[in-house]
This record gives structure tokens, C-alpha cells and sequence, in this order.
């Protein structure tokens, strides 16, 4: 029996976001020069955080997907066949027009087509307002919370170092959120943004060694 596809997108969100863990650990190591040495708190913090803000995300990309619908239905119409003429239920649906003159008959039938006006809306939304301090704020809040943090302290994390993060995020998520917004099925945007997150997870490992 296949998962449910927010438990898919969480394991496999957890599984991307542990990879990229160790990755910027090493990574970390080899620029200092140093010998590596796992760090399991940070470890564990990270799958920690992959857990918690995976189905927040799930629904978030749900919400975006019902109140910007990426497709919408409009009417065309084409020329009726003489097959068509012959079906009963599609002559009720036949519209007359003129061209030069002459009288002809016509099918409107209704067609899947991308709202781009919506879909513009949805990528605004998403990586540049509002969803862009939604994760930050989840990543700065929740990752003082494992470490311990008083509240002054997380107030603080959030006020130096959101507005860095944020436009730092400027520079990868525009051009793969458009992607997945367009061309993903909302059920399945989470695991692709997971897997472009892969880069920008080691960026968040490093600045939370700094914190």
C-alpha cells in the first residue's frame, strides 16, 4: 500500500534534510582545515526540524493550490464535423455564427488552460512574502527552542539574522518555486522543493553552527 503523500514528503524531506546535515558538516571541516568530527545534536535537530515543518509546508503548498488555482476552464469554439452534427447532445450545444456572410455551425467546448495571473500570485506568495518568513522564522524559532533559548534570545536570532536569511533565499528559491508551482502537482511540490533544497540546507547546517 503506497503512503499517504504528506507521510511520502516527510520521510523523504527527513532524508534529504539529514543528507545534507552531514554534508555541511563536512564541508564546515574541510574549510577550517580540521578533522571532521559528527556533530549529533545539530544531527538530530535538523531531523528534528525536517519533521515539524514538512506537513506545515504540505498544507501551506495546499492552501496556496485552493486559493490560486493553477489551471482554470475556458470556452473555445471550433468548427462542428459532420460526425458531431450527428450526436445529439453535442447539436444542443452548437452556437451559430456568421463569417462572410454565411451561416455555420459551431461546437464550444470547454478547455484545461494555465492561469498565469494565478500562478504569478502563488510564486509571490510563496517564496517572496509570505512563505519566505514563514520558514525562516519556523527555522530561527525552532532551532533556538532545541537549543535551549530563552525567548530574548530567539527575539534576537530572528531580528539579526531573518532579513540576511530571506535575501540569501532570493537567490536560489524564485526560479525553483516558479518550477513547482507550474509544473509540479501540488501532492508531489513538496519532494521536488526538498530536493532543491538540498544546496540551501547545508546553508541553513552553517548558520546554525553559528547561532
Amino acid at each position: 500500500m503506497p503512503l499517504p503523500p504528506i507521510v511520502s514528503s516527510c520521510v523523504l524531506s527527513l532524508a534529504i534534510g539529514c543528507a545534507s546535515n552531514v554534508i555541511a558538516q563536512k564541508l564546515k571541516a574541510y574549510s577550517n582545515d580540521a578533522p571532521f568530527v559528527f556533530d549529533g545534536p545539530l544531527f538530530v535537530h535538523f531531523a528534528i526540524l525536517a519533521v515539524i515543518t514538512t506537513p506545515v509546508n504540505y498544507c501551506w503548498q495546499n492552501w496556496l493550490e485552493r486559493t490560486f488555482p493553477g489551471w482554470k476552464m475556458v470556452k473555445q469554439k471550433r468548427a462542428a464535423s459532420a460526425s458531431s452534427l450527428d450526436d445529439e447532445e453535442k447539436q444542443e450545444k452548437q452556437a451559430f455564427l456568421n463569417d462572410d456572410g454565411e451561416d455555420k455551425k459551431a461546437i464550444e467546448d470547454e478547455v484545461r488552460v494555465r492561469d498565469w495571473w494565478n500562478i504569478f500570485r502563488k510564486w509571490f506568495t510563496d517564496c517572496i512574502t509570505l512563505g519566505a518568513l514563514l520558514n525562516t522564522f519556523m527555522f530561527l524559532a525552532l532551532m533556538g527552542l532545541m537549543e535551549g533559548k530563552k525567548t530574548a534570545q530567539i527575539a534576537d536570532d530572528v531580528k539579526n539574522e531573518m532579513w540576511t536569511i530571506i535575501w540569501d533565499s532570493y537567490k536560489v528559491w524564485p526560479v525553483a518555486n516558479f518550477f513547482s508551482t507550474t509544473y509540479c502537482p501540488v501532492e508531489r511540490r513538496i519532494v521536488f522543493l526538498s530536493f532543491c533544497g538540498l544546496l540551501w540546507n547545508i546553508y541553513l547546517t552553517l548558520v546554525a553552527a553559528r547561532l
